[in-house]
């Protein structure tokens, strides 16, 4: 499916929750990151017909879902999408096969309901806990039911809030994989809403980066790790040095201790090293700025350190902007 946005935007008053956004959303997975308060959730929201735009158009392929000035706003339950929300929204009262089962009431017969709901859980791996409430499971086991519901009305978009937040960092890892394999077995696609930059660049076909209320690049997770539009990308993905006063960056991995091909000498002092499980993180101050590269151990903080940059790493943003 296509999904196009023409001059979406929202407004709250006076207050502007999304810039007019002109989109083309064609992938299979697209993550949608930003800083909380961006603007993300909101665009999500339009997109599932929670929240009614101000003004602009939303087409799925050829259809028109929304538009302001045509007066078209299909209901939620007409746009064949399903939304996995941040907090689960479970019934509490309700059993696993209930909750699952809610969202079919009104699309399909009840005799085959039951067929549909096994097939989901089957599909989660929870078919064993059918009968048992959610407040009985474990946070990760809630939110498969949260992805059983949402993938038992055959949706062909489902939209993940922050979907993942509420879970620790095992639970969160295995359930990236586990809803990647979901979302591609069942023919759907998914738009993804995170502020965690690690979940978008693992997960995403592509990526839509946002910033007060206003998309500043989309492209895939590699474009715009090594080709960030401007300096609020290039710090708010990944890790970042600035060569000259945020016109020109590189990344700290190609940044070495010994001359590789085209690479210019810079000289530093260390400030300190901080580990990360598989490496370190050295903080160097050179030229007045505090850089960042890698290496296997700790350096001493004030010894003198020789740094050697890959020239054909520089990123200018002068040049991306232009």
């Amino acid at each position: 499916m296509i999904i196009r946005l023409k001059g979406i935007e929202k407004k709250y008053g006076n207050i502007q929750a999304v810039k007019p956004i002109d989109l083309t959303i064609e992938d299979t997975f697209v993550t949608i990151l930003g800083q909380s308060g961006c603007g993300k959730t909101t665009l999500l929201k339009m997109l599932a017909g929670l929240t009614e735009p101000t003004s602009g158009e939303i087409l799925f392929d050829d259809k028109t879902i929304f538009s302001k000035s045509k007066k078209i706003n299909v209901k939620p339950n007409k746009r064949q999408i399903a939304m996995v929300f941040q907090d689960f929204g479970l019934w509490p009262h309700m059993t696993v096969f209930e909750n699952v089962a809610f969202g079919l009431r009104g699309k399909v017969p009840k005799s085959e309901r039951a067929d549909i709901v096994h097939d989901a859980l089957l599909k989660v791996k929870l078919d064993a806990k059918a009968v048992m409430k959610p407040g009985e499971l474990s946070g990760g086991q809630q939110q498969r039911v949260a992805l059983a519901r949402a993938i038992a009305i055959n949706p062909k978009l489902i939209l993940f809030d922050e979907a993942l937040s509420a879970l620790d960092a095992i639970l969160r890892e295995q359930m990236r994989e586990e809803i990647l394999a979901i979302v591609q077995s069942i023919g759907a696609q998914a738009i993804f809403v995170t502020h965690d930059q690690t979940e978008a660049m693992t997960m995403s076909d592509s990526m839509i980066v946002m910033d007060t209320g206003d998309v500043v690049q989309t492209g895939s997770p590699e474009e715009i790790y090594h080709t960030p539009a401007n300096p609020f990308v290039a710090n708010f993905i990944g890790k970042t040095n600035w060569v000259e006063d945020k016109e020109k960056m590189i990344r700290p991995e190609n940044v070495h201790l010994y001359p590789h091909t085209n690479t210019t000498l810079r000289s530093g002092v260390v400030k300190k090293s901080t580990y990360e499980g598989d490496r370190y993180v050295i903080f160097v101050e050179t030229n007045g700025q505090l850089w960042k590269f890698y290496d296997h151990h700790p350096h001493e903080q004030g010894a003198k350190i020789k740094l050697y940059v890959e020239e054909n790493h520089i990123h200018s943003l002068r040049k991306q902007e232009a």
